[in-house]
Order: structure tokens, then sequence, then C-alpha cells
């Protein structure tokens, strides 16, 4: 475009206008006019003079051209570009494949909390940001800030097309001779056949064509993990934060594996218990709700652990630490069931009586109908847990007929005597805060039955 400086440009690709969104209306320029301008200009280019970037929109330039012209000639020579791909707009994604064809660095993606990120993608770092209420949005233009600072000072490859492309051109340096995405695929097919030695291979040998992928080391990372061969997990994701320091997901599962095996490990002096880890995920994406409850399950352990050893005061203070994360983790996620359940439990250990404000009220319901749904579907999701979280959530609304039928369901689904024992531990926290509820008793009873049986069927077996 005639006269425009590109090298302070920050292009805004995203949909214009109100757009449909899942089932609400969002006003798309009301989110640029609030949040992705305002934080895009205040975005120091750390060059002299002090400038900043400048967000451009397409439909808010006022000229007598073609926009499909100028469009292009925004993402070619922008400075830097942002896509929202809230809502899955075509426009968006096609806007954002031509800029990842045209600049190895210098993009970066966002969308709404909790809002899909489609296959093809997957492996693209998104960031979370909320428009609402007023205080979200506040967070969301310092993330925003954050994320393109932290961008422009370290210049890191971001384009998946680029990192295909220069994967290619190394093809002679690997192994087998194989592209990225042809080891890519060789992983996806092995899993298909569950040949799981032949994935983890596979995966292996694509992380030394691409070293420095920190997505591609998560990925190997959690298929190694969810095989249970937790050390070589940790390798994976120390590998992820060492190629990206800001890599909230990979830190994030750092810590999750360093508290793994420092359980496993029976709490070696010294050892990394995976908090350091996990705050720093949160502090490089604070809308991580999954950062936000793991490390409220990493300092709930530590205060379990206090309280078994005969330290009940030291145990109330980590209680109190983990209750505020779990309701962080329950505000970020706008009451996911899990932190909401934990930061119940974690209020009825501390303070004697289960919440009953308008918060909890709220967000209960939600909840309910997410589990009644994980519940329903052939086969049930997440079983047996999210039969114990409904459950738990008829509990706390006064249904004691539903809360022992659902409990009872989701024993079947029990395969291992720590899955029942598991449950019965964190609902002995109401218990021993002193909270009585109808049917509380009878629960436990029947958890701690399941979980006898269940260990006499194990050792019958051995």
């Amino acid at each position: 475009m005639p006269g425009t400086d590109y090298s302070v440009v920050c292009f805004v690709i995203m949909p214009f206008g109100t757009k449909k969104v899942g089932d609400k209306d969002v006003d798309f320029d009301f989110i640029f006019r609030e949040v992705f301008e305002p934080a895009v200009n205040a975005t120091p280019l750390g060059e002299a003079g002090g400038r900043t970037l400048v967000a451009k929109r397409t439909d808010k330039d006022f000229f007598t051209g073609d926009i499909s012209q100028d469009m292009f000639e925004y993402l070619e020579y922008s400075r830097f570009a942002i896509a929202d791909i809230s809502g899955l707009n075509p426009n968006v994604f096609y806007e954002l494949g031509v800029r990842h064809r045209a600049h190895d660095a210098g993009t970066a993606v966002f969308r709404q909390v909790g809002l899909p990120i489609p296959f093809d993608i997957n492996s693209i770092k998104a960031f979370d940001y909320e428009y609402q209420p007023v205080e979200n949005a506040a967070k969301s233009r310092e993330l925003i800030t954050r994320v393109l600072t932290e961008s422009l000072q370290h210049n890191r490859l971001d384009s998946p097309v680029q990192r295909a492309l220069l994967a290619q051109r190394a093809r002679a340096a690997t192994p087998a001779g194989s592209t990225l995405d042809e080891l890519l695929r060789d992983a996806e097919n092995a899993i298909r056949h569950e040949r799981w030695a032949d994935a983890i291979d596979a995966y292996r040998k694509a992380t030394q064509v691409d070293p420095g992928n920190c997505r591609l080391r998560l990925r190997l990372g959690l298929f190694l993990k969810d095989r249970g061969r937790w050390d070589e997990a940790l390798a994976e994701f120390d590998a992820a934060v060492d190629a990206e320091g800001t890599y909230g997901d990979g830190w994030r599962e750092k810590g999750i594996a360093e508290n793994k095996l420092f359980i496993k490990r029976s709490r070696p002096v010294g050892a990394a218990t995976g908090e350091d880890s996990l705050r720093k995920a949160v502090t490089f994406n604070a809308a991580d709700y999954d950062g936000w409850a793991s490390l409220g399950g990493v300092i709930k352990r530590e205060a379990d652990n206090l309280d078994k050893s005969g330290q009940p005061e030291r145990a109330v203070a980590e209680y109190k630490r983990a209750y505020e994360t779990y309701r962080k983790a329950t505000d970020v996620s706008e009451g996911n069931s899990y932190p909401l359940l934990n930061e119940i439990k974690l209020a009825g250990r501390i303070e004697g009586k289960v919440p009953n404000d308008i918060r909890i009220k709220l967000r209960l319901p939600k909840a309910e109908r997410f589990l009644k749904a994980q519940v329903a579907d052939k086969p049930p999701s997440n079983a047996p847990w999210s039969f114990f979280d409904l459950s738990e959530v008829k509990l706390y609304s006064g249904d004691t007929e539903g809360f022992m039928n659902v409990l009872t369901d989701g024993l079947t689904y029990c395969t291992d005597y720590w899955q029942p024992e598991t449950h019965l531990n964190s609902l002995l926290l109401l218990k021993v805060g002193g909270v009585s509820l109808p049917g509380l008793e009878d629960g436990l009873e029947l958890l701690r039955e399941a979980t006898a049986e269940l260990k006499r069927s194990a050792e019958a077996r051995t």
C-alpha cells in the first residue's frame, strides 16, 4: 500500500463485524478495538526513538484500491502479523497460510479460551485470550503485548510451512532419507495400528530432522508419558523448553513429569517437585487453566504429605495455597469441573463447610451439563473420573440417590484399586474438615469396599 511503513506494522488477521462463534454472537470489531489494537500499539520495537508496532486491519484503511491486493501486501511485508482463529473463519486460515509461506518468523496465533484448534495446525502454539469481563480484556492486552515483545526480541522460527521446507532440504541428513512429513505420517500410522515401538522410533527420527522443533518434542514427550515412560518424557519436555524458553505448554508438561517422578522416587531431598516449572508455565500463558490446575495438584499433594506426617499447621497453609491456585484455574476455565470440585473440597477442608455463594451456584450446573454429556458418550468419556465428578456434583446439590447411583456406575469402569482409592482420599478432605453432607459417609464406605475388592482381585491374579 503506497506510503505505508511496513517496518512498524502488525497486520491483524481476524473476522470483521459480528460472527457466530459456537452458540454466541461475537463482535470482532469490538475485540479489535478494545483488545488487539491497544495491545499491539503498546508493543515496543526496541529501537531508537521508542517506536512501537502499529495495528492494521484492511477494513480499517480507507482507500480506493483493491482490498485483496493491499491484504497481500500486508501479509508479505508487515513486520509482524497476528491471527485470531476463533470461530474457524476460512478467510483467516487462508491469510494465515499465506503469511506462513511468506515469513519464517513474526507470526502469532490467538484464540478465545476453550475454542478448538483444527488438526492441521494443532502443532502451532495458539495463545488463549478473553475479552469479557473488562478485567479479562486487560489481562489479554498484557498477554498479547508480552507475546509480541518477546517474539520480536527472539525472532524464532514460527512458520510450520518454512519449518517443513527446511526439513525437506535436510533430507540427506536423516537416517532413512525421509522428510519430516513422511516420518510423522509413519508415526501416526503406527499409532493407529498400536505399534507403539514403531511410533516412538518414527518420532525420534523426526526430532533428528528438526531438533529445535519444540512442538514436535512436546508431541513425542506426551506419547512417552502416555506409555508411562516418564524419564524419557521429561527429557523431551526439557528439550522443548530449551528450544523455546517461553513455551508454556512445554513448561507445564515438564512440571507434571517432574512431580510424577518426585512422587515415584519417594520425594528425594533437593529433587524438582514440578512447582517451579508449572509457575513458569502459567507466567508464560496465564490463560492455561490446565497449568493452573496442575500447579494446584502439586501443592495439594505436598499438603497431603504434610498432613500424613503429623504437621497439620503446615498442611493447612499448603491447602490454602492449593485452594487459591485451583480457584484461579476455575476462573480461567470458566468453571471446568476438575479445578472447581477440588476448590470446593479444599474449602471444606479449610473452613469446615462447602461454599454456597453465587459463584459456585452458577458453575456447578454448568459442570453438571458437561459431565452428563461425558458419561452419556458411547463409550463414556474419561471414565471413571467423569462419573466420580458427576456424582460429586450431585452430592453438593443434595441429590443423595443420584450421588450413590452415579458413583456406583463409575466404580464399574475401574480397572485398578488406585482409582477408587484416589477418589476416596479426595472426598476424605471433606470429612477431615468437619463437613457433613447427606450420603457422604455411605459414599466413602462404598469407595473403601471397592478399593479393597480391587486389591484382592489384583493379589489373586499374582
